[in-house]
């Protein structure tokens, strides 16, 4: 799996059939908006374009792949990729369905058949997603040193006199970072802004009022009133998975 760069997912569509390239693309793009996932998508018309660009140092976190294509086809694509040690993960897409059976070998991680569906390619992005690209830890620095936290252990976080205060599950805890540096390397499925200067983990809110957020401890945290809308929206879709 490439390294996080930034973060952004990064998608790569490859369809030699242009109608469904762009039935592709144009899901994963509706998909990824609703969910709130900063997406680049890049599209390729063959699979040997594709592999050009990952050998002159293209990197992406997830692959749609067609499988039947002509020339090199998506099969081979991924044989490919997995001999050059790349294990990003790969949702193949194709209208045979005994192809489906040949998935493991490549250790792909869904086959949807077309035309696509748009609940099971949301289901597909979101496990590959939730799997391969949420990040499991990040590394802060705190009077201890460099320390190694879980964003799941992070109930939200505020700013400190001289950076930002994370409230943990295990208790408080300072780190010289910045807020705006912390939203950045937290999932953004899991962690949005409540109030201007607060950063709330969806996953510890238990009650959403016009002015004001319960979380699951009985701890209450303002809310922005024009943020409530968008708020309300990402605590569903986190719900739903």
């Amino acid at each position: 799996m490439p390294e996080h760069l930034n973060s952004q997912v990064r998608i790569a569509v490859c369809d030699d059939e242009p109608m469904d390239r762009q039935q592709a693309a144009d899901l994963t793009n509706e998909i990824t908006t609703v969910e709130g996932l900063a997406c680049s998508l890049s599209s390729y018309e063959s699979a040997a374009d594709l592999l050009t660009a990952i050998q002159a140092g293209a990197q992406f976190h997830i692959l749609l792949l067609d499988v039947m294509m002509e020339g090199l086809d998506g099969m081979e694509l991924a044989a490919a990729l997995r001999e050059l040690g790349d294990s990003t993960a790969i949702i193949f897409i194709s209208s045979n369905r005994e192809m489906a059976l040949r998935g493991y070998e490549v250790s792909a991680a869904r086959y949807l058949a077309k035309p696509l569906q748009r609940a099971q390619l949301r289901e597909a992005l979101l496990y590959c997603y939730k799997t391969f690209c949420e990040k499991k830890e990040i590394l802060l620095p705190t009077e201890k040193g460099q320390s190694r936290l879980a964003p799941s252990s992070i109930i939200y976080v505020e700013p400190w006199e001289r950076g930002s205060r994370l409230q943990l599950t295990s208790g408080p805890i300072e780190t010289s970072a910045r807020i705006s540096e912390l939203a950045s390397m937290l999932p953004e499925r899991s962690f949005t802004f409540c109030h201007r200067t607060i950063l709330v983990n969806l996953a510890f809110i238990k009650h959403l009022r016009s002015c004001e957020i319960e979380l699951a401890d009985g701890r209450i945290l303002p809310v922005s009133r024009h943020r409530v809308p968008d708020l309300k929206k990402r605590l569903l879709g986190y719900m739903q998975g």
